[in-house]
């Protein structure tokens, strides 16, 4: 009986971390609890807000505004240039440089952040898409 107490134990062990990575910090409450948001383009693009108004719509989550002051998030999109060469005609979407997404507060506090090292073209959709991920996990508690 103890040896078979001492495998079980080992498994809850073994198997335990491999599931513990999945789990992810929540949110804070400002961010699942946000109506509105204001898209901070930064990089430069236009398509990048454009994308990010057209992916933030089919969601339907926030109402989008025009003033970063009424909203309650922030959503930016920064560009990390870092040692990257400038796409051919500057076109977005044969970029190698990555977009940074931030969701801010009205205070400028970073509340939550992704970057992938992803070209422009489609990498606003996957932080979006990301960001939405993140919330409806968090609603149905996982």
């Amino acid at each position: 009986m103890k040896a078979a107490s001492t495998v079980a134990l080992a498994l809850v062990l073994i198997v335990s971390p491999i599931h513990a990575k999945d789990k992810l910090a929540p949110l804070p409450a400002s961010v699942i609890a946000a109506k509105t948001v204001y898209i901070d383009n930064q990089t430069g693009h236009a398509e990048i807000a454009d994308r990010a108004y057209d992916a933030l719509s089919k969601w339907g989550r926030f109402k989008i505004l025009k003033d970063a002051k009424d909203a309650d998030l922030v959503l930016r999109f920064t560009t990390n240039t870092k040692g990257r060469p400038t796409p051919p005609g500057n076109d977005i979407d044969i970029s190698p440089t990555p977009v940074v997404f931030s969701v801010r507060d009205q205070a400028n506090n970073e509340l939550w952040s992704v970057s992938k090292d992803k070209p422009l073209h489609s990498q606003t959709r996957l932080d979006i898409d990301e960001f939405k991920k993140r919330i409806e996990e968090q609603e149905k508690g996982n």
